[in-house]
């Protein structure tokens, strides 16, 4: 405790685990195992390096947690010298064609320059530092590695009680009788993208154009939807699952915990793709820039849109907040390149063979806004900063409208390439998780009916008139499709409409349809 400085090690590993901890069910275990033995050897490296030129075994571990710190305060200070500098200096150094050209560079070398000003400042005044100094310093390092291993065990023991309990199983229906093609089935999600009154009433714009080109297409559209659940992942694992996240989760359902593990397994491994798995399809997943889409082990075929160095989702994450930034595309992604990269995935699915069920999430037009109405690249956001809830983007309405301009028209030659590409007329789902979450100025009960206002329309060939009612929920957008296509007698479920905060998703009120809490709850859950 008081000669070796092994605290070192563990101070480069820390982050690591803590990232993995404070993200339960989102990361893969072996990865965060390589991703911090790989930190804490290169600390013992660091110190057997600084060994002779510091003096003692001391003054290189206290060189080596200073390496550390300054490898993981890269992130945090090039995102604020990139986003929040917004006079002076950085101003000047833009118009200088040399920091345009490699800003990431010149931001490595002054961070180099602190590291070793840093390393002197330590050789000149700490050659042998207390010994007291280095046991408080590995007592610290074994408080924080207990505190990660306890969390570890939480999440263990959670993740064991959730394994191999699967979703009851949709009944099984024979396939289509008389020799009908298997229609392609595409379910295509926008995330925060507002109902058409939401557009006219709150941003002043008028959506129909938009909609009246689906309606020209042959599309159905629910011009009173709304969504059963105020989060992205409780509505997608909702959707996909054909019924609502309390009985899906049952006794698993803990109103505590942030934990996603289930819902998330549930999204991929749902009950949609096995019940059309059962009939001979593929079910084919594009990557998405968002946590619960943007990887699927279950999935037949996985379109991924980023090819760099770190394609894993955690190290993308880490590369994005630390040193490693400075690689840029080589070790993140580039979320803007991924959603053009997907809209051109999506459309070149109606030529690949079938049958196949294919989902395709969009963050856009959710924040960041990355993108003008004429689809000109406005930033370049990684994956760990395209959710800023602290400076609450959704309140840049001006910024939502134009990037929802430029998605609807992305999307209208999506569907055009899906339709004229098909050899048999498929099916597509256009729909949003959610609304956008405004809330300056207004009161709760707007609040909530922005939210839960969202998109929904739906391409279904030969379909009667009234299949999709004007205030149909994605709990049974599904269930529809399957009955209609392969006679599935799956019977609709009531449409209910539950909120919940972002501390506390399971933590369940549920609303009436003019959005106020109910009253007297329906019984079932």
């Amino acid at each position: 405790m008081t000669r070796w400085p092994w605290y070192a090690a563990v101070f480069a590993a820390y982050p690591l685990l803590y990232i993995a901890a404070a993200n339960p069910g989102q990361v893969e275990a072996p990865t965060v195992a390589l991703a911090a033995a790989a930190a804490a050897a290169a600390a013992g490296a660091a110190m057997l390096l600084l060994r002779w030129p510091l003096g003692s075994w001391g003054a290189a571990g206290l060189g080596a947690a200073w390496l550390a710190f300054l490898f993981f305060a890269y992130g945090p200070a090039n995102e604020w010298w990139l986003d929040f500098v917004t006079a002076g200096v950085e101003q000047r150094a833009a118009g200088t064609q040399w920091y345009n050209r490699s800003p990431q560079l010149v931001h490595s070398v002054v961070w180099a320059l602190i590291a070793a000003a840093g390393l002197y400042e330590l050789r000149r005044r700490a050659a042998r530092p207390p010994s007291r100094l280095t046991a408080g310093l590995n007592f610290v390092a074994l408080l924080l590695a207990a505190f990660v291993v306890v969390q570890g065990g939480i999440n263990s023991a959670i993740g064991r009680a959730a394994q191999g309990a699967q979703a009851t199983p949709v009944a099984a229906a024979a396939p289509p009788s008389g020799g009908a093609g298997r229609p392609d089935i595409y379910f295509i999600v926008l995330d925060g993208y507002a109902r058409a009154d939401v557009l006219r009433e709150y941003y002043g714009f008028d959506n129909a154009p938009f909609l009246d080109g689906l309606r020209a297409r042959g599309f159905q559209v629910a011009d009173a939807s709304r969504s059963n659940f105020s989060w992205t992942f409780l509505s997608l694992g909702s959707a996909l699952n054909l019924d609502y996240v309390q009985p899906l989760l049952g006794d698993r359902l803990d109103k505590s915990t942030r934990d996603r593990k289930e819902i998330y397994r549930l999204m991929r491994d749902s009950r949609a793709a096995r019940f059309l798995r059962e009939r001979g399809y593929r079910a084919v997943q594009l990557q998405s820039t968002w946590g619960g889409t943007g990887s699927n082990p279950y999935a037949d075929e996985f379109l991924a849109c980023h090819t760099g160095l770190f394609g894993d989702e955690y190290l993308r994450a880490v590369a994005d907040a630390s040193w490693l930034r400075a690689l840029e595309s080589k070790a993140s992604m580039d979320i803007a390149n991924c959603h053009l990269h997907n809209f051109e995935a999506l459309a070149a699915q109606a030529k690949r063979p079938g049958p196949k069920f294919v989902l395709a999430h969009f963050v856009p037009p959710h924040h960041p806004y990355l993108f003008d109405r004429e689809g000109n690249v406005l930033r370049r956001a990684n994956i760990s900063d395209q959710f800023e809830f602290q400076k609450r983007l959704w309140e840049d309405r001006a910024s939502y409208v134009d990037q929802l301009v430029y998605v609807n028209r992305r999307i209208g030659e999506v569907v055009d390439r899906i339709l004229a590409d098909s050899p048999d007329p498929p099916v597509i789902l256009l729909v949003s998780d959610h609304g956008p979450n405004l809330k300056d100025g207004l009161r709760r009960d707007a609040q909530r009916r922005i939210r839960f206002a969202n998109l929904t329309a739906m391409y279904l060939p030969d379909a009667p008139p009234g299949l999709l009612p004007p205030d149909a929920t994605p709990v049974n957008h599904l269930r529809r499709v399957f009955n209609e296509c392969f006679d599935a007698g799956l019977p609709l479920l009531p449409d209910r409409y539950f909120a919940s905060s972002y501390e506390y998703p399971y933590e369940f009120v549920e609303l009436d349809a003019s959005d106020r809490p109910v009253q007297a709850p329906s019984p079932g859950f």
